[in-house]
């Protein structure tokens, strides 16, 4: 995507994550699994996504560099992952481990086998990281870091000192499902600060062959 701002980021990655929720409420009458559904936006996502870039870069040469289309997959694909299982969690009885269904495991693994297709689709024989790229990647992890102490620390308080009739819900499925929910939020607000910054850089860029 050539040249996106902060707040067009932030768009796109709300709806990722509006994506997956409703993705979670997809009617279970219909024939389709939600899951295969995800899997198959996400693949057809790169395919547009490298189509687009093919032509930007053979029509005014801006295209992103490949650490950056990365990023890209990287916020929709965590995005949508995100919104599903936050509210498969949030959904009373999700904890309750079932004969006779599933609380969305396996469309989560399908979903994650469609981010992996997409990942092989936008994948560069040349993806060479320069210094910018580097500089960025390690303000991406401090980010990604700090985001991580500060949900755990708040889901960790919740767990000790929540009163007992709000955390009745919170078997050992529910934690560990919720812990690993938790990981890939901070990898979302980290994807968002990385782009963020890669529109930054850009906009200096544009302002210094101005000058």
């Amino acid at each position: 995507m050539p040249a996106a701002d902060t707040p067009r980021i932030l768009l796109i990655a709300a709806a990722s994550l509006l994506l997956g929720v409703a993705l979670a409420n997809w009617p279970a009458s219909l024939p389709l699994r939600p899951g295969v559904l995800g899997a198959a936006l996400l693949v057809g996502a790169a395919l547009w996504m490298r189509r687009h870039w093919a032509r930007r870069r053979a029509q005014v040469g801006d295209d992103p560099s490949a650490a950056e289309r990365r990023l890209w997959l990287y916020l929709v694909g965590s995005g949508v992952i995100v919104g599903f299982v936050a509210c498969v969690l949030l959904t009373p009885g999700s904890e309750v481990h079932r004969a006779n269904g599933d609380t969305g495991g396996l469309d989560s693994w399908l979903m994650l086998g469609g981010a992996a297709v997409a990942w092989w689709i936008l994948a560069e024989p040349d993806d060479a990281r320069d210094e910018r790229d580097r500089e960025i990647a390690a303000y991406g992890d401090r980010v990604g870091y700090w985001t991580l102490v500060l949900l755990l620390m708040v889901f960790l308080l919740a767990l000790g000192f929540a009163p007992r009739e709000q955390m009745q819900r919170f078997t050992h499925w529910l934690i560990a499902n919720t812990l690993l929910n938790l990981i890939m939020v901070a990898g979302l607000v980290q994807y968002v600060a990385q782009l963020a910054r890669y529109a930054r850089e850009r906009r200096l860029d544009d302002a210094a062959a101005r000058e």
